[in-house]
This record gives C-alpha cells, structure tokens and sequence, in this order.
C-alpha cells in the first residue's frame, strides 16, 4: 500500500510537470497579415506666384499698377522677370552709365509696396532632378521711333540665388551682358543634373544696396540721342537640360 503510494505521488508529480510544461508548448502565434500604403503623383502645371527675393517666406504680388506678362505655366516655368526701368534722363555728350530702378512689390498680408532687387524667378517642379537653364537676349536696341540708341549695352551684374528649399544650388553667373545686335541668348543660371529642384528667385544684387547699381545700361557718348522714350524687350527662355 505504501508502495503504491509512494507511485501514486511520483505519477502525480510526474503529471503536474507535464501540464505545467505543456501550457508552454501549446502557445501559437498570431500570424501576421500585410497590408497596403500608396499614393499617387500628377503633373503640377499649376502657375507658381513669385516669392519675395528679400525675404522668401514673405507672400507678394507684383505691383498691379505695372502691367506685365504673367507666369509660364508648370512643371518647369519661369514665374517673373522684373521690367527694367532706366528712368529719365539728360541727354549728355559724354558716356553715361545708368541704372535700372529696383522692382516694387506688394506685400500680401499689410498691403504696403516695397522695393526689391531685379530678379528673375524659375521654378522646377518635374520631379526629374534633371536640371536645367536659364539665359536672357535683348530684342534689338533700344529705339525711340526710328531713332536708334547706337552702341548702349545692358548688362546684369551680382546674381545672387535665393530659395526656401533644400535641394542644391545651381549656378549663377555674376555678369550677364547683353548684345543687341547679334540677339545672342545670354546664360544667366545653369542648373547641372541634380540641382534646381524647387523655386529659385535670381536677384541681380543680393540687398538693395548692391541691387540700386546691378543693373544698368551704358551710353557712349557719340551716339545720337534724340529726345523721347527709348524702348527694347528682353526674352527670358528656361531650357529643359543643362547647359
């Protein structure tokens, strides 16, 4: 009798170690499961408003009193070009040089105008990081009538490259001179593979003190000067590849 149990007790042990053990051994994962995540890209063709160039947080309009052409259209478009406003003058018989007025625009949120250096805004939303080009040429001298301004020259000097993003600067040449004979295009910023990405304001002069003598145009002294307005376009054109 005692030996039985003494089996009893043993077996009894025995069994509790094995339904101990087996809470352990019967335990299953849950699984697992995948699920989905995803969106989707578009074309952005919208028209980009030009930044402030002295403050790029800063929302402005151009100044509604000066009529311009508008903005490209995206991905790839140029957003502003500023006119170029060489004031009145007296006619001299000596080479004078003269300099373009800066750009005035509006601030959105008071309503106040302020000036800002003459800029050029591009903007590359293709998503590409392809690169790209920025020139300029000057559509014949400048004429008044049938009077033309023999020998003037434009040139645009200090670029200076502004933007709220991150992506990596393209390069800005510091002197831009026009030829208003030839009309040759004119490289103002290129932009290698892997660069201009984003909204870029090129200013010429990178404060308005440097931006008041950036941009200016010279007169030699033996030219023909009849009284009147003296008028020329320039074409700003974005390229879609390095230069």
């Amino acid at each position: 009798m005692k030996d039985s149990l003494k089996w009893l007790m043993a077996s009894g042990i025995f069994v509790t170690t094995i339904f101990s053990g087996g809470a352990y051994a019967l335990s299953v994962d849950g699984g697992s499961i995948t699920s989905d995540a995803d969106m989707i890209y578009e074309k952005n063709t919208d028209i980009t408003n030009p930044i402030d160039p002295t403050d790029p947080g800063n929302e402005i309009t151009p100044n509604p009193d000066e009529p311009r052409q508008p903005g490209t259209a995206g991905p790839l478009s140029i957003d502003f070009a500023s006119n170029l406003h060489f004031g009145q003058q007296k006619m001299s018989g000596k080479q004078e040089t003269y300099y373009a007025k800066l750009t005035q625009v509006v601030e959105t949120k008071t309503g106040a105008k302020k000036d800002v250096p003459n800029y050029v805004q591009v903007t590359d939303n293709r998503g590409t990081n392809s690169g790209w080009h920025l020139t300029v040429k000057q559509n014949g001298q400048l004429k008044n009538g049938t009077n033309v301004l023999e020998g003037a020259q434009i040139s645009l000097l200090n670029s200076t490259l502004v933007t709220l993003h991150d992506g990596e600067k393209p390069t800005a040449n510091a002197l831009v001179t026009l030829d208003a004979i030839s009309g040759d295009a004119a490289e103002i910023v290129n932009a290698k593979n892997g660069s201009g990405s984003g909204t870029w304001a090129n200013l010429f002069g990178k404060d308005i003190s440097e931006a008041a003598k950036s941009v200016k145009l010279v007169v030699p002294g033996k030219t023909k000067k009849v009284e009147g307005s003296y008028k020329t376009t320039l074409t700003f054109e974005l390229i879609d590849s390095p230069a």
